[in-house]
């Protein structure tokens, strides 16, 4: 509960990554989902995140007024549209690529050398927890739909 409480602390504190238009932290893994993954779209960069394509929408709407994604249209289907970073999101995405690293090499050294066997223990855990939640994520949001429905046949 610690760390969740921190990580939900932290997705509340903007930061600047060496551009002068401060993110938060959703806004950058954003943009990191971008520049890993040129020419995404919406429903990839969601895929990426864990969220669904409307946050990812509502995001990424948000980073291309600030001049930090471009929507660029398909060559072959003028439907389709790609996302890019722009120079100055380029700029905040390596600056975060910065700092992922120090923190991952903080982390290395603490935790110090993991043998193989411990390294699988680690990813099962981790893999567990994300399932768990997702698991969770998808009951709440059904558990709502069906109240919504409920609420409307009420109403009629």
């Amino acid at each position: 509960m610690r760390i969740m409480n921190k990580l939900n602390e932290s997705e509340s504190i903007p930061r600047k990554f060496g551009i002068d238009i401060p993110l938060f932290p959703s806004e950058i893994h954003t943009l990191q989902v971008i520049g890993d993954h040129p020419e995404s779209n919406v429903r990839t960069v969601a895929g990426f995140l864990g969220i669904t394509p409307g946050a990812a929408s509502q995001t990424i709407t948000k980073l291309s007024k600030r001049d930090l994604v471009t929507k660029v249209r398909g060559l072959k289907n003028e439907k389709e549209v790609h996302l890019a970073l722009t120079p100055l999101g380029r700029t905040a995405y390596e600056a975060h690529e910065t700092v992922h690293e120090m923190l991952f090499q903080k982390i290395c050294e603490r935790i110090g050398t993991l043998s193989s066997d411990e390294y699988r223990f680690l990813d099962r855990i981790l893999h567990t927890v994300e399932s768990v939640y997702d698991e969770r994520i998808e009951v709440v949001r059904t558990d709502i739909a069906n109240e919504k429905s409920r609420s409307r046949e009420d109403e009629s």
